[in-house]
């Protein structure tokens, strides 16, 4: 079972270097337009990309569908939410 995580985890690193360069280029909370938004612009703490970033690492590609949970339950109409991937 653990050479199952080890290769997850492998798997996981184009999803991460992508993660990165969004946070790094386009995203509202990470990246050059935070400027724009000093209070943040995702509802959820920590925001969507940072979950998958830290799932990611932790799960590897085993944790995509908490991942996808989360960017389904980001939508418009809900309020704010702390929301940790150890939960």
């Amino acid at each position: 079972m653990e050479i199952v995580k080890v290769f997850s985890k492998i798997l996981a690193f184009p999803l991460l270097v992508v993660i990165w360069i969004y946070q790094k280029t386009i995203s509202p909370d990470h990246g050059f337009t935070k400027v724009l938004y000093p209070y943040g612009f995702c509802k959820f703490h920590p925001t969507c990309s940072e979950y998958a970033r830290l799932v990611l690492q932790e799960e590897g590609v085993l944790g995509i569908p908490k991942i996808i949970h989360r960017i389904i339950k980001c939508r418009p109409n809900t309020g704010p939410a702390i929301d940790h991937p150890h939960s």
